[in-house]
């Protein structure tokens, strides 16, 4: 296999919920707030300082020219700088266990900062609870073997969960490519984009793991552009994201396309391929979440590529169909639709995990 999973400890996944990367907090006494714009980087939780403050009344603002963000608290000001590993609290300096940085455009600290500096703030203990704490696991260093057969190995992983190093995913179309339109206007490369965007963003928060876009804005691609992000050493799983349309309104509902070489049905003696194995896990995932699956298809018209590489083209509705078009151009059914995939991805990996 090209592209092997090879599992370290097992791990823990949380199914059926989509509150996956959230903490609660708040001021011992009071009612806990839940933040939800959470990443993981390096196995660590990061949260927004600004929401952090929030949860416990305080507020602070970020200097651009000095570059220090600044807390007002009843008993003065405090500074954290990103990079430093200290808390400056009136002429006090206070060591920081994990360094504030800037993610996804927002200051952030780590969970350490919540537990042990908010209360120095706030004159008062806080209640802090992480709602998806991954396994701690540990990394045992490679020996001469590995490096020798480094070609079948991952890259040496340092962060606790699952062992996904790396997603592709393919936005579809793009450019003067506009794809099905709808009646509406509604295009699909936007949708494609709309989606991929939403999906990298989870990848990177839940489980702070690398994604590779084929592309980032409407742009045309050629097709070694387009297959570019899965040929990466540390892609496991390759994504490509479309929609269609037919003649008629009644066809409807989400399609996922397999390589013809993938057969969508397996005699027990016949190992399932990977690409099967992760189409069934969106499925199944997709269905929990409320929506419609018409099937899995092998199809041989569509340049899904050689190798078995997990590879699924999810063909996320019917542009003809009112149904689909209506959740298509809904937010926050595309959150809804995009969470699925992303469950249906760690459900494929945990299944891994169980056969290996």
């Amino acid at each position: 296999m090209r592209r092997s999973f090879l599992l370290i400890l097992s791990f823990v996944l949380l199914c059926g919920s989509y509150v996956d990367a959230a903490v609660e907090l708040a001021a011992r006494g009071e009612n806990p707030v839940l933040l939800q714009d959470v990443y993981i980087f390096n196995g660590v939780p990061y949260v927004a300082v600004d929401d952090a403050l929030d949860a416990v009344s305080l507020r602070g603002h970020w200097n651009s020219i000095t570059h220090v963000y600044r807390i007002k608290t009843a008993r003065g000001w405090a500074e954290i700088t990103p990079g430093s590993a200290y808390l400056k609290f009136g002429e006090r300096h206070y060591p920081l266990g994990t360094k504030p940085r800037f993610i996804d455009g927002r200051l952030r600290v780590a969970e350490d900062f919540l537990v042990d500096q908010l209360p120095r703030l706030i004159d008062r203990s806080v209640y802090y609870r992480n709602l998806d704490p991954l396994p701690t696991r540990k990394v045992e260093g490679e020996g001469a073997l590995d490096r020798l057969f480094a070609f079948l190995l991952r890259k040496k992983k340092t962060v606790a969960g699952p062992d996904l190093t790396g997603v592709a995913i393919d936005p579809g179309h793009g450019g003067l490519d506009n794809g099905v339109i709808a009646a509406t206007g509604l295009r699909e490369k936007d949708v494609n984009l709309q989606l991929a965007r939403r999906l990298q963003k989870l990848f990177k928060m839940r489980l702070g793991v690398p994604v590779y876009l084929s592309r980032d804005d409407d742009y045309e691609l050629t097709a070694e552009q387009r297959v570019a992000p899965a040929a990466r050493d540390n892609v496991d799983v390759w994504l490509l994201l479309h929609a269609q349309a037919s003649y008629g309104p009644t066809p409807q509902g989400v399609v996922l396309l397999i390589r013809r070489d993938q057969p969508v049905s397996a005699s027990p003696s016949v190992e399932k391929s990977p690409s099967l194995q992760l189409a069934e896990q969106m499925s199944q995932a997709l269905r929990e979440a409320g929506f419609d699956v018409a099937g899995i298809q092998p199809t041989d018209r569509l340049p899904l590529g050689d190798g078995d590489l997990p590879t699924v083209q999810i063909e996320s509705g019917y542009f003809s169909n009112p149904q689909d078009l209506a959740r298509l151009e809904n937010p926050d059914d595309q959150e809804l639709f995009v969470q699925a995939l992303f469950q249906g991805v760690l459900n494929f990996v945990r299944l891994e995990e169980e056969n290996r």
